[in-house]
């Protein structure tokens, strides 16, 4: 670019010529290199994850029907606390070939979800197993002190568990 064309910079913004000063400005503003050209930097809230979510753990994976070449399907385990209240959620996720993940299907519970339960999970642990994964934690009810275990099994088909719970005292 040959900058001998162009006026010196005090002339074009002389006041006696304010279009010009307009149209400076104009091309200094469309005419910037994008910032995005390099990549976008993802803010936190991009992931979507609630504030409440204090608990996130993969633990194991599952067949997933991918194409080859394409990333596979994993267990993840949600676990949210709001108003001193356990929330619980099983995830069967996917990963594409870029390794970007998605849903396939989400299972909530309603021995635990319900914002009237009052159950506190903790020593909560999830480990792979030949047919899926195995969900356990201790759980504590606020109304009356009950301390139980709970077990969830989740099979390879997205939606395929099963939840149990021990109601009698654990400690």
């Amino acid at each position: 670019m040959n900058l001998t064309l162009l006026p010196p910079l005090h002339q074009i913004l002389r006041p006696s010529r304010p279009w010009r000063s307009a149209l400076l400005c104009l091309a200094l503003a469309c005419g910037q290199p994008s910032a995005h050209a390099l990549g976008m930097d993802m803010p936190y809230t991009s992931f979507g994850t609630a504030p409440d979510v204090d608990w996130i753990k993969v633990c194991g994976q599952w067949p997933a029907p991918v194409p080859p070449g394409e990333g596979g399907g994993m267990y993840r385990i949600v676990h949210a606390t709001r108003h001193a209240q356990s929330f619980l959620y099983l995830q069967w996720i996917v990963r594409d070939s870029t390794d970007s993940a998605s849903e396939v299907h989400t299972e909530s519970f309603a021995q635990i979800n319900n914002d009237h339960a009052s159950i506190t999970l903790s020593q909560m642990n999830c480990l792979p197993t030949r047919r899926g994964i195995r969900f356990t934690a201790r759980a504590e009810s606020g109304h009356d002190g009950e301390v139980f275990r709970i077990t969830i099994d989740a099979g390879h088909k997205p939606g395929d568990m099963r939840f149990r719970s021990n109601q009698k005292r654990w400690k």
